[in-house]
């Protein structure tokens, strides 16, 4: 269940981020552009795999993906301390990239995968009119997070679009054809 916010603050829903499962559905589908930043989110992908595909297959539209750089051994060890499931880190990450790369031989898109090495604050998900931004917990607690719907002429929106930049000038590129080679050096004994 989410809420509504005054369209002032250009926060159009809050609530935790599990209820915006069928809200994702109606993102991904009207969108044309799409913008995903996350550690792996295996459950996004699993529940919202078809509509993914469907977005992909259409004319037109664009997909860009920032995941966690497995080489930066720095933040995939600070990834693992952080969460309940920090051990299975480094194989749900390299499993997003096996994932995204097939979504490019099968659609031709993303052209490529940006890797980010810095230790990430929340996750966010951007389309054409809105945005998703949820946030991670200080803690290896398990719990409920928040997530919140923007619109996209919202101050935070905004910031995520400059964020996204930025991040582009940061980040690694790498094709997605490259991406084994990024698993096999990150996974090679030390």
């Amino acid at each position: 269940m989410t809420s509504v916010s005054p369209a002032s603050s250009g926060i159009v829903r809050v609530g935790p981020f599990a209820g915006f499962v069928h809200r994702f559905d109606d993102l991904i589908a009207s969108a044309t552009q799409m913008v995903l930043y996350f550690i792996h989110s295996r459950r996004w992908r699993e529940n919202h795999d078809a509509a993914i595909k469907a977005f992909l297959a259409r004319e037109g539209t664009s997909l860009d993906v920032f995941l966690p750089d497995l080489e930066s051994h720095e933040l995939m060890f600070s990834l693992e301390k952080h969460f309940d499931d920090g051990p299975l880190i480094p194989a749900l990450v390299a499993d997003a990239y096996r994932y995204f790369a097939r979504l490019a031989r099968d659609y031709q898109k993303p052209a490529q995968i940006w890797l980010f090495g810095r230790y990430p604050t929340y996750s966010f998900y951007r389309f054409d009119e809105r945005a998703v931004l949820a946030l991670y917990s200080n803690t290896a607690t398990k719990k409920e997070l928040p997530a919140f719907e923007l619109s996209a002429d919202s101050m935070l929106s905004r910031f995520l679009a400059t964020e996204t930049e930025d991040l582009r000038k940061e980040c690694r590129r790498r094709g997605p054809e490259e991406l084994e080679a990024v698993i096999s050096s990150a996974t090679e004994p030390g």
